[in-house]
This record gives structure tokens, sequence and C-alpha cells, in this order.
């Protein structure tokens, strides 16, 4: 049985690594794993592969997959100095550990088909607020407040460890609902979500599963490497775009993208 999910990963490798291509641009450009994508994708891969709890290999390996990616674009942006330090480490700690804990829920509690439900609902509603959200000028001086920081971290960490995302999508759109730019809100997220991603990570790497595609626990190291290598390239090109787009062409692909996976994963 080996052979044949050999067989068939084989036939998805121009797939894994186009959209490892695409979640680089994205995670440098917005400031995300990326994890909205490739969780809804790999959803597909592994229940094509028959494997059992196929969404929780997905959400696990994506897991991996966005702090990768997330990693690479902290390089990228410190370069140019664009992460706010301060904030980003604040929701990325108080993230960290509510995103174990849902992870956690998943692994022993929560039903694969109930988990696509929930994460369908979950982009559609962000992609109708990225929508619908009010323009904020870029130029707006938002102080920081410890207590919006936290209340976000909260979200994000809970979110990431159910969803397989890095928390990234969910941070900036929190951080647009309390009034902060969106680039700003892309600063602070960066930081954030490979702080994040570990504590989700955690929970699906110690799952006592069996061997079907050389995983630890609910995660495929060689899918999640393999999607991780055209990252290093095309991140590149997502902090060109980042520099020249403005803010209400970023929020309208992001919407759209969103409400696509989103239907994906629920129809």
């Amino acid at each position: 049985r080996l052979w044949v999910y050999k067989m068939k990963f084989i036939s998805f490798l121009p797939l894994l690594i186009f959209v490892g291509f695409i979640v680089g641009i994205l995670g440098s450009l917005f400031g995300i794993g990326g994890g909205f994508l490739v969780s809804p994708i790999l959803t597909f891969v592994f229940d094509y592969f028959g494997i059992p709890n196929g969404v929780k290999f997905a959400v696990g390996t994506s897991l991996l997959v966005v702090f990768i990616n997330s990693i690479v674009s902290i390089f990228r942006h410190a370069k140019i100095k664009n992460i706010n330090w301060k904030a980003s480490i604040i929701i990325g700690i108080i993230s960290l550990m509510f995103s174990y804990f849902s992870g956690f829920l998943v692994v022993n509690f929560i039903d694969s088909a109930m988990l696509k439900k929930l994460f369908g609902i979950f982009l559609i509603s962000n992609a109708i607020y990225m929508a619908k959200s009010n323009q904020i000028d870029e130029t707006t001086d938002r102080e920081d407040n410890l207590s919006n920081f936290i209340v976000c971290g909260v979200i994000a960490g809970f979110l990431s460890g159910l969803f397989g995302i890095g928390g990234g999508i969910v941070i900036i759109t929190t951080l647009t609902l309390m009034k902060y730019p969106v680039k700003r809100s892309v600063a602070i997220s960066i930081g954030s979500v490979p702080i994040t991603s570990i504590g989700g990570l955690i929970s699906y790497l110690t799952a006592n599963t069996n061997a079907y595609i050389y995983n630890i626990g609910y995660v495929s190291i060689p899918i999640a490497l393999i999607m991780a290598i055209p990252i290093v390239y095309s991140s590149k090109l997502g902090i060109k775009i980042n520099q020249k787009i403005s803010s209400k062409h970023l929020r309208i692909m992001l919407s759209a993208i969103l409400g696509t996976m989103g239907l994906i994963m629920l129809l």
C-alpha cells in the first residue's frame, strides 16, 4: 500500500511545487504563512491518497510549510526593516499557547468532516470582512495597545492550531478591525506567524498515527519540504509587489483568494 501512496504522490509533484511558489509570494506580500491556501489543497491531496483523517494530515503539514515560509519572509522583510518586533513577539507568544491547545483538540477530539466545513466558513467570513472594510489611511499613527495585541494573539493562536494556518490572516483581519492600517498590520503579522505556528505544529507532530507517507504524527515531512523549496525563490517577488501595490488592492486580492478557498472547502 505504501507503494501506491508513493506513485500517487509523484503525480502531485507539479501541483505541490506550484502551490509552494504561490505561497512564497503570498507570505512576503501579505505577511501570512499561506496556510489558508496550503491546507485546503493538501486536504484534497490526502483525501485522494485515501489516507484516513486526511484533513488532519493537511492541517499538520500545512503548519510546517507555514513555519518555513514565515521564517523566509522574516529574512526578506528584515532587510528593509519592515517588522514591528515588539507587537509581533507579544502576539506570537500569546498565540503560541492557544495554538497548541486548539491543535490538541483537533488531534484528539474534532471530527475531520466538521473541521473542513468550519474552515470554509472561516475563510469566507474573512473574505467578506476584507471586501467590506473601509480603507484606513496608511499614515494614521495608531498607538501600540497591549490589550489589543493580547486579544489578537488569543484569536490568532486558537484558529492557527484549529485550521493549520500560521495566524497571519487572522492577525491582519483582527488588527484592521481595531483600526490599524493594512500595511502596518502586515508588518506585525510577519514576525508573529513563525511563533504562532510552532504551538499547533507540536501538537500535530506528537500525535500517534500510522506511517503513511514518511510522516511524523500528522505532518508529512517530504511534502512540506517539497512545497518549501520554491518558497525561497518566490518570496523575493512578493517583497517587490508589496512595496509597489496599494493597500486597497492588497485587500481586494486577499479577499478574492480567501473567498475562493473557502468555497472549495465547503463544496
